[in-house]
């Protein structure tokens, strides 16, 4: 009987220490849940207060006159195989950089204002299948350009009211490692229009461009024409972070040709090679996107589009002939690039 009093004891005494652990849990998760709160609210008002200190700060910036930004763009990508008999090229490796950079400083007053703006975008990718591929002179990643580009221009203008003005620009547009070849310079005045900050329109119907060749039976030339271009930028924040976009369109019209070049794909055939006339008439546009994930680093996407009546599709190097430094692939047509990698702002 005694035994039965104390077993019965004993299970009352667990359902109460269970009961009462049961019931610390539940506090400390009520605690924590109320912590969590507190957390989220202090998060968004940080958040938001971010915000506020970054409105003063562009106020402060466009009072000041200059206004600077500058965003940075790298991927980088290895893949190498060792005797991996399994692969479809055991020995292989290939090796690929993009590097891109964005800035710009404008300075605004009330009449007077100077925008510039510079875009560089370098992309290189090596590809070994064999230890003979690996072998070959003159071969590494920094002799396989895939994407070459440099443009600059500076604008100045004098403000006739708050949105427009007249305003004189020069610009080159062209690649670092193959220089003015091919490459266009554009100087000329005209008006712009500045409708916000941010956006800028400029309309320059006196402007002389010119352009220089990098293919043989075509002379560089300059002509007379009409020069559209429109810079846009923007800050935003999406979920607390920082979220950068870029983007440039720029456009020649010539007037006329007075002297159009016929141009031969295959200049050591010309009895049955295909031609086409060289124009002036260009538009290139460029963008840079870039999404914060930590303090600044982040993913960019740069991307670039661009037509020109006067650059044919020139053939690689490997399918190049021998005797034909620069026979061409196909006439003019719709050129286009693309970078993906990590980022970072300034």
């Amino acid at each position: 009987m005694n035994r039965l009093i104390l077993l019965a004891l004993l299970c009352i005494n667990s359902v109460l220490v269970d009961k009462t652990h049961a019931q610390s849990i539940e506090d400390l998760r009520n605690d924590q849940m109320n912590l969590l709160g507190k957390y989220a609210d202090l998060e968004a008002e940080l958040t938001a207060t971010q915000g506020e200190i970054d409105a003063l700060q562009k106020e402060i910036d466009i009072l000041s006159g200059w206004r600077k930004g500058l965003n940075g763009q790298i991927g980088f990508n290895l893949n190498k195989s060792l005797g991996w008999v399994a692969n479809p090229n055991p020995r292989a490796s290939t090796t690929s950089l993009n590097l891109g950079l964005t800035a710009y400083a404008n300075y605004d007053k009330e009449k007077l204002f100077w925008h510039n703006k510079g875009i560089i975008t370098e992309s290189w990718q090596d590809v070994d299948k064999s230890d003979a591929d690996r072998a070959v002179s003159n071969d590494g990643l920094f002799k396989n350009g895939v994407v070459d580009l440099f443009n600059i221009s500076s604008l100045a203008g004098y403000r006739i009211t708050d949105n427009f003005a007249f305003s004189g620009q020069a610009e080159l547009n062209t690649s670092l490692l193959n220089f003015l070849s091919p490459g266009t310079m554009d100087i000329g005045v005209g008006a712009t229009w500045i409708p916000m900050p941010n956006l800028t329109v400029m309309i320059h119907p006196f402007n002389y461009h010119y352009a220089f060749s990098g293919i043989d039976g075509l002379s560089s030339k300059g002509a007379l024409g009409a020069k559209v271009r429109v810079d846009y930028y923007e800050d935003f924040l999406i979920m607390g972070k920082s979220v950068n976009w870029s983007s440039t369109l720029t456009s020649f019209f010539p007037y006329g040709n007075s002297e159009p070049q016929t141009v031969l794909l295959d200049p050591l055939n010309p009895d049955t090679s295909e031609s086409f006339e060289a124009g002036l008439f260009e538009y290139t546009w460029l963008n840079t996107l870039s999404f914060e994930v930590w303090k600044g680093i982040g993913v960019g996407l740069a991307w670039g589009l661009r037509k020109s009546d006067f650059e044919g599709e020139k053939l690689s190097e490997d399918e190049l002939p021998d005797d034909c430094k620069n026979c061409l692939l196909s006439g003019p047509g719709t050129q286009s690039y693309m970078n993906v990698g990590l980022s970072y702002n300034f």
